[in-house]
C-alpha cells in the first residue's frame, strides 16, 4: 500500500491535477457584486448628453409672449378706465393696472425661463458627471468623478421637485423643476451610474 501511495505522488498526472485545483482557486467567485460592478461600468461606457426639449422652452418662452400681449392689452383698458373720470372708473384702472404689471411680470418669468432652460445641459461620461447650469453670459459648470459623488438627494416642495448630486469637499449641483421638465429622470441616471439611490429628506 504504501509503494502503491508513492506512485500515486510521483504520477506525473495526479501533480497535474492538484495544480489545476490550486489554480482555479486564484479566479474569483462571481455573485451580486461582481454583477451589480459590471452593469455600473456598462451604463458609465455609454455616453448621454441630458437637454431640455427644445420644442417646450419654445413653448415656455411663447407663453412669454402671450403674456406680454395680454399685458399690452390690459394697459390699454386701463388708459381707457381713466379717461371715464367717476369713482368706478378709477377704481376699474387701478385693477386693470394690477392685472397688467402681474402679466408682464409673468411674460419676463417665462421668456427667461425658457431661454435659459434650453441651455442648461448634463453631461454623463465614463469619466464622471459634467453639470453646465448657467447661461452664456453667466456660465456655471460643476464635474465630478463618479468615485466623488457621494449622495443624490431629493426633496418636494409643493409641486417643485429639487435634488442634490453632492461630492466630496462639499461640492455640489443643485437641479430642480425649473432647471430640467424631467428633474428627477437627470437625478435617477446619475444616482444609476454613481451606485446610489436617491435619498429622500
Amino acid at each position: 500500500m504504501g509503494g502503491q501511495d508513492q506512485a500515486a505522488e510521483g504520477d506525473p498526472g495526479n501533480e497535474s491535477i492538484r495544480r489545476l485545483r490550486m489554480h482555479a482557486t486564484e479566479f474569483p467567485v462571481a455573485g451580486p457584486a461582481a454583477g451589480i460592478s459590471s452593469q455600473i461600468a456598462f451604463q458609465r461606457s455609454t455616453p448621454v448628453v441630458l437637454r431640455n426639449s427644445r420644442i417646450l422652452c419654445l413653448l415656455t418662452m411663447a407663453g412669454g409672449i402671450v403674456a406680454g400681449f395680454t399685458s399690452l392689452c390690459m394697459a390699454i383698458l386701463c388708459l381707457s378706465s381713466l379717461a371715464n373720470l367717476s369713482a368706478s372708473g378709477l377704481e376699474s384702472a387701478v385693477w386693470w393696472a394690477i392685472s397688467s404689471l402681474v402679466m408682464a411680470y409673468g411674460c419676463a418669468r417665462l421668456w427667461g425661463l425658457g431661454r435659459d432652460m434650453a441651455n442648461y445641459e448634463v453631461v454623463l461620461n465614463e469619466r464622471g458627471v459634467n453639470f453646465n447650469l448657467g447661461t452664456k453670459k453667466r456660465p456655471a459648470s460643476l464635474f465630478l468623478a463618479w468615485d466623488q459623488v457621494t449622495a443624490v438627494k431629493r426633496r418636494r416642495v409643493g409641486n417643485v421637485q429639487q435634488f442634490w448630486v453632492v461630492g466630496r469637499g462639499g461640492s455640489e449641483a443643485r437641479f430642480s423643476s425649473y432647471t430640467f421638465f424631467r428633474p428627477k429622470k437627470v437625478a435617477r441616471l446619475i444616482a444609476d451610474r454613481a451606485g446610489l439611490t436617491i435619498e429622500k429628506i
